[in-house]
């Protein structure tokens, strides 16, 4: 029968093993860690690649950097001001002044006061933090100074801004600065503080970048009305001396009642506060991009720019984008930390930052023809923003990206054969 019909089973030979055939792989990979500068130069024994370079396309395929030099605000030797809080002064016989800037401190430090109550700008400032906490300084400052030295104005004549004495000793707040929930300044003050000094911002762009406006000099207020003085000093002509505007309705000894209730203690009710326009969480930080540079023969870049202090080529641009979390005042840890009022801030990224890392999207770019790739240069730039004082105009530049010696950086490129 058909079924019973069996076939005698043979042992099949042992199968061959063979390798499988493999695609031959011709990306390349360039690492460089560098520290302490913002070029690396590099050199190679043998070309970079095994053919012409129009037959490959360049990406960054890693960028990590810890920078510690790139600052928020522009600064040099110059050192800009941000602001500064002066004297009211009285207008006595005398007492007339080039500028309202603080008296002299103790001997051998006469200029304690002056550079206390003065945010000056002569080093980085790499977060908002760190500017909130220069701002507390300054505040703290005024404080301090009212409690050692006290409020009192000489003379005693009929044009005194201020009659009704504080004297030393009382160690209560009479000014701070801090941050709104919608990112703009608050100078909270009581009327001992708006009657004895005003705040100066003497740099057009940082008018414009705290209250909008470039014609706003000064923020001073009226201790009794609450009022805004548009100008609280004039000059006097022709020696150009400035001088303190008489306050309108008049501060003298015959209202002084109306602060004598007021002990002094900054609060909700005793406060006069005002509030600029601009949202520093967007205005305030300069740094727009990270930019790098190379000495490849780009083709086609969309990233080409062209200018006396921009890279011919630049192979990334990365957007400057530091997100910050914000959360109500009063509980969190880091608000009691900073003392500077207002909703607590929350910087992310601070220190080392992968800019380009596995999960982000490379950018590619074709590469013209070049026989022989030996030398390779790199270049880490920065476009920041600028303002240009004789057309009121806010603009961009790329600058050489500062990098102190501590500072590093690496970057990987990824040569992906068409």
């Amino acid at each position: 029968m058909a079924h019973a019909i069996q076939p005698n089973h043979r042992p099949h030979e042992q199968l061959r093993m063979e390798a499988p055939s493999q695609k031959k792989h011709s990306d390349k990979y360039v690492s460089a860690f560098v520290t302490g500068e913002s070029t690396v130069d590099m050199t190679f024994r043998s070309p970079i690649l095994p053919k012409s370079s129009d037959h490959f396309k360049v990406g960054i395929d890693e960028l990590t950097v810890n920078l510690g030099n790139l600052s928020m605000l522009e600064y040099d030797s110059t050192a800009d001001v941000l602001f500064r809080v002066l004297r009211r002064g009285n207008n006595n016989a005398g007492e007339e002044h080039a500028d309202f800037h603080m008296i002299d401190g103790p001997a051998g430090n006469e200029n304690k006061w002056r550079d206390a109550f003065e945010f000056k700008i002569n080093r980085p400032f790499l977060t908002i933090l760190e500017i909130l906490e220069r701002c507390k300084q300054v505040a703290n400052a005024v404080g301090t100074f009212i409690t050692q030295e006290g409020l009192v104005q000489p003379g005693g004549g009929a044009d005194d801004l201020w009659t009704a004495a504080l004297p030393a000793g009382e160690d209560d707040e009479h000014f701070r600065i801090s941050l709104t929930a919608n990112g703009q300044i608050q100078f909270s003050g009581n009327k001992y503080f708006w009657a004895n000094f005003a705040i100066e911002v003497p740099y057009e762009k940082y008018r414009q970048i705290l209250f909008k406006k470039i014609t706003q000099e000064y923020i001073s207020i009226h201790p009794l009305t609450g009022a805004l003085i548009e100008a609280p000093y004039v000059a006097i002509i022709p020696t150009f001396m400035l001088q303190s505007a008489v306050l309108d309705p008049v501060f003298d000894g015959t209202n002084a009642a109306h602060i004598q209730p007021d002990p002094g203690t900054l609060s909700e009710t005793t406060a006069i506060q005002y509030v600029g326009d601009g949202n520093l969480l967007s205005t305030l930080d300069r740094r727009v991009t990270l930019e790098v540079g190379c000495s490849l023969p780009l083709k086609n870049s969309p990233l080409v720019d062209h200018g006396e202090e921009a890279p011919d080529f630049v192979l990334g641009r990365y957007m400057f984008h530091q997100p910050y979390s914000m959360s109500a005042a009063g509980t969190n840890f880091y608000n009691r930390m900073l003392s500077v009022g207002g909703p607590t801030i929350i910087v992310p990224q601070l220190g080392t930052v992968t800019v380009q890392g596995p999960r982000d999207r490379v950018v590619y770019h074709h590469l013209q023809p070049q026989q022989k790739i030996q030398v390779l240069r790199l270049k880490l730039w920065a476009r920041v923003r600028t303002y240009n004082v004789n057309t009121k105009e806010w603009g961009m530049k790329t600058i050489v990206c500062p990098v102190d010696d501590m500072d590093y950086w690496h970057i990987r490129l990824h040569f992906a054969e068409k």
